[in-house]
Order: C-alpha cells, then structure tokens, then sequence
C-alpha cells in the first residue's frame, strides 16, 4: 500500500469542505473542487516549519539560508538549467504578485491578453486593476488544447501583457516547444509583456517534459516574468509564497524595483524555509507523488470511457486537475451542475467559471486516495445510468 493510499480526516478549516455548502448547497458532496491534494504535506516540509515556530522569538528574520540556492539546485536537477541567482525574487503569493505585475509594468486602459478557458483570478485580476480584458479562446481537439494562431496575433497587438497558464489550467496541458518558441516570438514583435504561470511545472507527468518559459530563444531577450511556487506539487497552498524569475535585466530591475519599494515581498521566514526544504529534501516523495497521479489519471480515464461514454477528459499531461467534457450529454451548465452534485453528489469545479470554452465541462480535481477516487467514479457511473444517459450511447 502507498503512502498516498491513507485517507486523511480534513477540519472544517480547509475550504475544500468547510466551503461545501456555500459552493453547492449542500455537504452531502464528495468534495473534487479546489486544487489542493488530499495527501500529506511531505514530512521534511513540516519538520521545517515546526524548526521555524518553534523559535521562542519570532521577530524580525533575514532571508532563511539558502532559499535561492535550493531553487537553482532544483532547476539544475529537475529541467538541467543554470539559474543566475540575480534573476530570483521572493513573491508573497503567485495571484497576488501576477497583479502586482500588471499594476507595475501596465497601465490603468491598456488591454491584456489572456487564453479562454483559464484559471479563473486571471480576468479577475485584470478588471480589478482597471486594465481592459482581451481573451483568445484555445481549440479543443482530440482532448487537448491548440492556440488559434490567427486570432493571438491579431489580439496580441492591441496588448501590452500576455497572461499565460504553463502548464494550462484548467486543461493541464504541457506546452511543446514549437508553441512555447511561436509564443515568444509573437510577443516579442509585438513588445508585449508574457507573465508565464508556472505553478503546476513540478506536477508534470513523465513522459511528457515541461519548458520553463525563460528558457526559450535567449538571443532574443524577450521580456518574461516567470511566477512558480511549491503550493500545487509539494501541497502548501495554506502559507502561501511564491518565486519570480526574471532574465531580462530592465524588466527585472522595475519590477523588482516597485515589489522591494513597496515592501511587497519582505521575508517570510516559514515560506521560504518550506521552499527550501521542498526542493533540497524532498526529490524522492515527488516522484512517488507523480507515479500515483499517473495511475489516478489512467483510472479516470479508464472509467470515464467504459462507463461515461458522453463524457470526455481533456488532460495535457500535468497536475492534478482533468477538465471533463460534457457538451454530448445536451445539459445546459445550471443542469449540469445539479447533475453533478444532486444526482451524482460530487462537488466538481464547474467550467463556465474558467470563460468562455468551458460550457458543459467540469474540473476534477483527482490527488487523492485510489478509494475515494474509486467512489467518485462510482457515484458517476450510478448517476449517469439512473439518469437514462446510457440509452444515448
């Protein structure tokens, strides 16, 4: 048995349950939603923050040792590239330093562009800071996610940013090379800022292979903001944190600028001593991390399809997240939903909530025990039977 395989019993302080009813109505869900892993955080993590509190005088801290070695370390080891630590910033979370970035580097007027389905702070972040919203929506084929070239183009020159999910949310997919390069490129014509969200890099599944966005094309020298952070693979959502990585030396220099003159990004001595520890001592849990997410999405995928034949996954290859697709079973989103939780009393994230492309989908969240994965397949199966949706098959 896997150490994965343990259930552990969560207090009504996690939102994933202490938010079911406000989400769904009801606590009569299994609870799928919010994009935290209902596995243990790794235990040279908590020894870490147990050092760090433990402390009888938690004042005013410097910089906990060797943060910025261990994310130079973890590049080298992981993806084999050579950090400069000049090029790393100590960011108090991922969303809130993305609209950071946009109030610094942009101004109040000036249009942002934005894939569609996405992670749902993005159009969020953009309205809030009185930037105007430009989306260009993905093409869904043969269970993936394509750009529509023509379209981010001609969009992307209206624009001053790009805001970029990499590896994508909510489709998980891995971005190949040629994407990522054409990308780049693009913007770079069209001077456009790429803030690369990269939160979920570390969850992506062999043998796919994920490209850090600053990698790409250094000749030339594009103007990139790379955001990643240990909350998704090494399951620390509740203390926050995050890592900002910048080659080009301008844009570096203002933006690092602003966050240190604002006091944006002041030291916080349990989130950058969790980074540490995540990626100097814990190599050997994320691999058995991604094993058993391999075997959970093989099991989905599995079922999904000799059960649920109207329903189909969009899954790129990383996280823990699978959009469902389903457009086939002729249910409007607010029937859908019902379907979900009344019928099948599953609490799934629903996909109008990512934009435009994510009508009749549903995001699963699947970092979880195979027995509780097993009984959400099954209450599907119940539900979708029950319902007559079988006689479409």
């Amino acid at each position: 048995m896997s150490g994965f395989d343990r259930v552990i019993t969560r207090d009504r302080r996690s939102r994933k349950y202490g938010q079911l009813k406000a989400m769904f109505g009801t606590e009569d869900v299994l609870p799928m939603w919010i994009a935290d892993m209902e596995f243990t955080t790794p235990e040279p993590i908590l020894n870490t923050l147990r050092e760090v509190v433990s402390q009888p005088v938690q004042g005013y801290n410097m910089e906990h040792p060797q943060w910025r070695q261990s994310v130079c370390g973890w590049y080298k080891k992981r993806y084999d590239i050579s950090i400069d630590e000049a090029w790393l910033h100590f960011v108090p979370g991922v969303i809130k330093t993305i609209v950071l970035s946009i109030m610094a580097l942009t101004e109040k007027g000036d249009n942002i562009l934005t894939c569609t389905p996405i992670y749902d702070p993005y159009p969020n972040l953009v309205k809030t800071s009185g930037r105007n919203l430009v989306q260009t929506r993905l093409v869904e084929k043969n269970g993936i996610y394509e750009l529509d070239w023509h379209d981010f183009r001609e969009k992307l020159k209206t624009c001053k940013m790009f805001l970029f999910s990499s590896p994508h949310n909510p489709g998980g997919i891995v971005w190949d090379r040629a994407t990522l390069e054409e990308i780049n490129r693009c913007c770079h014509e069209a001077d456009v800022i790429v803030v690369s969200d990269e939160v979920h890099c570390d969850l992506t599944l062999p043998p796919e292979q994920h490209i850090p966005f600053f990698t790409l094309n250094a000749s030339l020298n594009s103007k990139s903001i790379v955001f990643t952070s240990i909350s998704k693979a090494f399951n620390t959502p509740a203390i926050q944190g995050g890592i900002a990585l910048i080659k080009n030396d301008a844009l570096r220099n203002k933006f690092y600028h602003f966050l240190d003159n604002c006091y944006l990004a002041e030291t916080n001595s349990i989130q950058q001593a969790a980074i540490y520890s995540a990626y100097t001592d814990c190599d050997n849990w994320i691999e058995k991390l991604l094993t058993y997410l391999s075997a959970n999405v093989a099991y989905v995928k599995q079922e999904i399809e000799k059960n649920c034949p109207l329903i189909s996954m969009i899954y790129g290859g990383a996280s823990y997240l699978v959009f469902l697709n389903a457009q086939k079973m002729g249910l409007n989103d607010e029937q859908l939903m019902s379907f979900f939780v009344h019928n099948a009393k599953l609490g799934l994230s629903p996909g109008i909530q990512y934009g435009p492309g994510g009508e009749g989908h549903m995001r699963l969240n699947i970092a979880c025990p195979r027995s509780q994965l097993a009984e959400s397949m099954k209450r599907l199966k119940v539900a979708y039977e029950s319902c007559g949706f079988l006689l479409h098959k």
